[in-house]
């Protein structure tokens, strides 16, 4: 597990590396697809929690990655950006931390949170127009 994770994470610093090359418009359909995601698979994990023999663990995981993903793309370095950067990224650990309890623990206790904060940033930047 530990080697996909980090050629995983490999992947995903090489993909923000490139995100400069990419137009406003590409950058913001590629975080729209991340939030989707994010949130299917939430509800998906809603739906397949109480279920015998159920891949609950691979999607908490799933999840993870992709939190972890959106994390990477928050930026520190701007100060203009800094402050809504730290906000996001309390809200992507707390999605990662209750998936790993979710993995680690078969613990659901935050899977309701996590689905809200998800659903609510997808429909967020769903209304948002990208410039061009």
């Amino acid at each position: 597990r530990k080697g996909v994770m980090e050629m995983e994470k490999q992947n995903i610093t090489k993909k923000v590396e490139e995100k400069n090359e990419l137009s406003s418009k590409e950058r913001h359909n590629i975080i729209l697809k991340l939030y989707k995601g994010l949130t299917d698979n939430l509800e998906e994990l809603n739906k397949s929690k109480d279920k015998k023999g159920s891949n609950a663990s691979q999607i908490a995981y799933k999840v993870d990655r992709i939190a972890s993903g959106l994390q990477v793309t928050l930026d520190f370095t701007n100060e203009e950006s800094k402050s809504i950067s730290e906000n996001f990224r309390e809200l992507y650990r707390h999605i990662r931390f209750a998936m790993k309890m979710i993995y680690e623990k078969q613990e659901y206790v935050l899977l309701d949170s996590s689905r809200e904060i998800a659903k609510t940033l997808y429909q967020s930047w769903a209304k948002i127009k990208p410039s061009i």
